[in-house]
């Protein structure tokens, strides 16, 4: 009869951690890893390495390359195109950190890294039926107007979250690719990981964004940035030879965003 009632208690104990087990949401999570391309007056290259889960995402710079320029030979339908890859002293890499609460970044102007938090923004895309393939993943079109430029993203339904590389988000799916009509950004993903768990966890180290500033700060601190910039290359030009940059110009500076 013991024996009897032992079994019976261990049978509801196994149901019910069964039951418990089986009401946890499994969460989809992995890693990806981005090339991202700016083309200005110069190419630009950086790869970025975006961990995520159901909750947040978090896009770091790889491979930071040193002080120096690299020239690499493309080719393209015209020909050999030459793109040059240039380096940075401080090697600390950029980050884009959103938990659906909160939106921080970590960008490099000048070798100084400027720490922002974001308010939240709502993406607002349309969505279109064409479709492509991206590595093994069907993805479809959506486009956006985001801080004057338009841009064209394909995104996975396949990866049902609602993360991208850099700024963008708030799609059906994860984004693999997206670029703006002016050829000016482009990012492609490279290499993807999925995997299905009870609890994906990213490693974020939250030291990264105390004391952050404000956008209306940051801009600011990018003006004097320049303005420092162009200050040391007058004083090695001589005297009456002071370099200014004309307010109204729209395209100096060569920012992704125009806020």
């Amino acid at each position: 009869m013991v024996f009897k009632k032992y079994m019976h208690n261990l049978v509801y104990l196994i149901l019910i951690i069964a039951l418990k087990a089986s009401a946890q949401k499994v969460s989809i999570c992995g890693e990806i890893l981005y090339k991202q391309e700016t083309n200005f007056s110069m190419y630009y290259e950086r790869n970025f390495l975006m961990a995520f889960n159901n909750k947040s995402s978090y896009y770091e710079e790889t491979k930071v390359k040193a002080s120096g320029s690299t020239v690499k030979n493309e080719s393209s339908e015209d020909g050999l195109t030459k793109k040059i890859l240039i380096g940075r002293k401080n090697l600390t890499p950029s980050f884009y950190y959103n938990n659906k609460n909160d939106f921080y970044f970590m960008e490099m102007w000048f070798d100084v890294p400027l720490t922002v938090k974001e308010e939240q923004y709502q993406l607002v895309w349309k969505l279109y039926t064409e479709t492509k393939k991206i590595g093994s993943f069907t993805c479809s079109k959506a486009t956006i107007k985001f801080r004057g430029r338009n841009y064209i993203a394909w995104f996975t339904n396949e990866i049902p979250v609602p993360f991208g590389p850099w700024k963008f988000k708030d799609l059906p799916g994860l984004i693999l690719e997206i670029y703006d009509t002016d050829n000016v950004f482009h990012i492609l993903a490279q290499k993807i990981k999925i995997t299905q768990a009870l609890n994906c966890h990213i490693d974020f180290d939250t030291s990264k964004i105390n004391s952050p500033l404000t956008i209306p700060i940051y801009l600011k601190r990018i003006k004097e940035l320049v303005n420092e910039d162009l200050a040391r290359i007058s004083s090695k030009m001589g005297r009456n030879k002071a370099i200014r940059i004309d307010e109204n110009c729209e395209d100096c500076g060569e920012r992704i965003e125009k806020f």
